[in-house]
């Protein structure tokens, strides 16, 4: 039996954003990890069987090719719908029926024709599961390398073009606790630290530059007291300090010294953080954070040294927000204020954190998956290009990032705006009349004549009035003559008896009481209650 959608599901496709995905890639096996090049359309993901895949797509022909197929079904639609073959023009993402984006049923198959989308290549690259795949951040060579990292307790970089191994280092010899496990990446944006966190709560940190050294640059003792869930670099404040999450707690670090400051237990899991898009590199002051209550929480440096959150923001109360990233876009004012944030039921949000609203929602997923009930949105990550990037441990999904046209609403509902449009002139000629008395009420050296206009705008108000009273009062003149007919005594009664029968009938219900002797009389007798009373 299908489960009933939440409805935080419903209350979405209601409030769901025209804009589609241009690519969606499924996959046979459990995606863990996604990544996208700051400066290329490539696209790297990493899986459960430990094989990492890097790929290209050509972004323009993809927008170009969605933008026709759309246009087409578009089309299609309000063809049948002209013919009376369907009821309305769906005009849903999720909920078309036919899909006019590219779809690669699985990323590993793809042709190698494919002028779309290419495999560059594929590795086996973790004997267990690849957990985390991150593209190296240094101003010198932005994304020229990958790091990943496994449940082999091994960290491995590798040329972004070809694929081949160029560092590792196995950290298993630097744990405490030799059950252990690697969670989380994250590099410096200006120097060569490479750190990881582990499911015991503590911080590696390596040099990313001469990883085959397998020497230990600096550690991070318990952090957390559970595993790490997230790594964040503050380049505005110093390449030394980051912002941890783990289990309740959110910490600020210096890789060199410890821990600066840990938060009060906030009773809720937190699960991922970013900063705005205005302050990802310059003063990280202001940190969102996402929860598993379906929370979004606002916190800052400056105000209590990230000591507890400040302000919340209510996304999706049925569900937990797994991952949460900046629009990345400073030339649009509501992208500059706005963050993604995916959760378990296979949304998609922005929220605008100044305002403290979902101002647009998209569907990932709605339908039940493989792997559960829908494709949870664990990961997002903004493309080169701006284009948001979401993906389940089903599928992945890259989605247009061109402006939807509203002409095609337009042209669709020309009759119903006419309509729209008489009836605003009707609401205005209300309106009109309303405004005209609040401002006569405020004259208070008003002309005779104005009176008298006031009073036949009353007048007109009062008529109509009095005929929706008319209407609404005839079914009661209906039941009054039911009531005579029931009662055969009454027959002969004038009208004036028969109006006035539902006094006396209350005040019969009222007066109608037993006395305590009656009660005992009554109780002497057998009746039905008494008869079935210990069944």
């Amino acid at each position: 039996m299908a489960r009933k959608k939440s409805n935080s599901t419903n209350a979405a496709q209601v409030l769901e954003s025209a804009v589609s995905p241009i690519l969606e890639i499924n996959y046979n096996d459990p995606l863990f990890t996604a990544a996208a090049h700051p400066t290329k359309p490539i696209l790297l993901s990493g899986q459960v069987t430990g094989h990492v895949y890097c790929n290209t797509y050509d972004a323009e022909k993809l927008e170009e090719l969605t933008q026709a197929k759309r246009e087409e079904h578009y089309n299609l639609e309000k063809e049948a719908y002209s013919k009376g073959k369907i009821p309305h023009v769906n005009k849903s993402v999720s909920q078309s029926k036919k899909k006019w984006w590219t779809i690669i049923e699985n990323n590993t198959d793809i042709p190698s024709d494919n002028a779309l989308v290419t495999t560059n290549w594929k590795t086996k690259r973790h004997k267990g599961s690849c957990r985390h795949a991150i593209f190296e951040p240094l101003e010198g060579s932005v994304g020229d390398f990958v790091y990943t990292c496994g449940t082999d307790n091994i960290i491995k970089k590798a040329s972004t073009e070809t694929g081949k191994v160029v560092g590792k280092v196995d950290v298993s010899s630097d744990y405490t606790n030799q059950k252990d496990a690697l969670t989380k990446l994250c590099h410096s944006t200006t120097h060569p630290f490479l750190l990881s966190g582990t499911e015991d709560g503590h911080v590696l940190v390596y040099d990313s530059s001469n990883l085959n050294s397998n020497k230990l640059k600096f550690k991070v003792q318990n952090a957390h007291d559970d595993s790490v869930n997230h790594i964040l670099a503050m380049p505005g404040v110093s390449a030394y300090h980051y912002l941890t999450l783990g289990s309740t707690t959110l910490s600020h670090i210096d890789i060199r010294k410890g821990i600066i400051t840990q938060s009060d237990d906030q009773e809720d899991e937190l699960l991922a953080m970013c900063f705005p898009s205005d302050e990802v590199g310059e003063k990280n002051d202001t940190v969102l954070v996402a929860h598993g209550e379906g929370l979004v929480t606002l916190w800052k440096n400056s105000k209590n040294k990230l000591m507890d959150q400040l302000t919340r923001i209510k996304v999706n109360k049925s569900a937990s927000i797994d991952a949460i990233i900046p629009t990345m876009n400073c030339d649009d004012e509501g992208l500059v204020n706005s963050v993604w944030c995916g959760d378990s039921e296979g949304l998609l949000h922005r929220v605008n954190y100044k305002t403290g609203k979902v101002v647009e929602t998209r569907l990932h997923s709605v339908s039940h998956g493989k792997y559960g009930a829908v494709d949870e949105v664990g990961i997002l990550d903004i493309d080169y290009d701006y284009r948001l990037i979401s993906a389940g441990m089903d599928s992945l999904k890259i989605w247009s990032n061109a402006e939807v046209e509203d002409q095609e609403v337009s042209s669709e509902d020309d009759d119903e705006e006419e309509d729209e449009d008489n009836a605003s002139d009707v609401e205005n000629s209300w309106s009109d009349i309303s405004s005209d008395d609040g401002s006569d009420v405020n004259d208070e050296d008003s002309d005779e004549e104005n009176e008298s206009e006031e009073e036949a705008g009353d007048d007109l108000l009062h008529k109509r009035r009095t005929d929706l009273s008319e209407i609404i009062t005839k079914p009661k003149r209906k039941t009054l003559d039911i009531n005579k007919l029931t009662k055969s005594k009454q027959e002969d009664k004038p009208e004036e008896e028969a109006i006035e029968e539902p006094l006396p009938k209350k005040q019969k219900v009222k007066e109608q009481k037993l006395t305590t002797k009656q009660l005992r009389n009554m109780q002497k007798h057998e009746h039905g209650i008494r008869k079935f009373e210990g069944l």
